[in-house]
């Protein structure tokens, strides 16, 4: 299916929004973690702060759905979730870059294992350890994904400005 520019620009619209969202998320976060510093070491502490994690990458994932469905790209099988951070990893020629670098693609498949693991606790305690370990790559792997997004929004804008306006073919049209 070919894409035209309103496509585009609201795909941005769209990813700019998931961003945003992130920086949400990423702020309860922050907050989560500021009671843990501050001395709530109760479980249901790392539980929230779990929880925001899980948001976070949450988030994330989303935003690379959308890119996926945008461009098409079949996701099927239980390691669709794998395979879908992989994909952003991938350069499309003349439709667009990678968004994610191996660093990023890693450091977000981390985070990815976390959510699927706490998604599926049902008995188990949290373990602190494990949250905080977690934790330690959250900030960072924030701040380079807004990075990413800020370098894939900017290759899409190109793209974008390449495709023709279907208003100003009309125009140029009828005179």
């Amino acid at each position: 299916m070919a894409r035209e520019r309103d496509d585009y620009s609201r795909l941005l619209t769209e990813l700019d929004a998931d961003v945003e969202s992130l920086r949400l998320v990423g702020r309860t976060n922050r907050r989560a973690l500021d009671r843990i510093a501050d001395g709530a070491v109760d479980e249901l502490d790392y539980a929230a702060l779990a929880y925001t994690i899980h948001n976070v990458y949450g988030v994330i994932e989303g935003y690379c759905l959308r890119v996926a469905k945008f461009y098409e790209n079949g996701l099927e099988g239980e390691s669709w979730h794998s395979d879908l951070l992989r994909r952003m990893t991938l350069v499309i020629p003349e439709l667009r870059p990678a968004l994610l670098d191996t660093d990023l693609w890693y450091a977000l498949d981390d985070l990815r294992a976390f959510r699927h693991k706490f998604r599926h606790l049902y008995a188990r305690p949290i373990d602190p350890a494990r949250v905080m370990a977690v934790q330690a790559i959250v900030e960072s792997t924030v701040a380079r994904f807004e990075n990413a997004h800020a370098h894939f929004r900017a290759a899409l804008e190109e793209v974008r400005a390449r495709l023709t306006d279907p208003a100003a073919t009309e125009t140029s049209d009828e005179q």
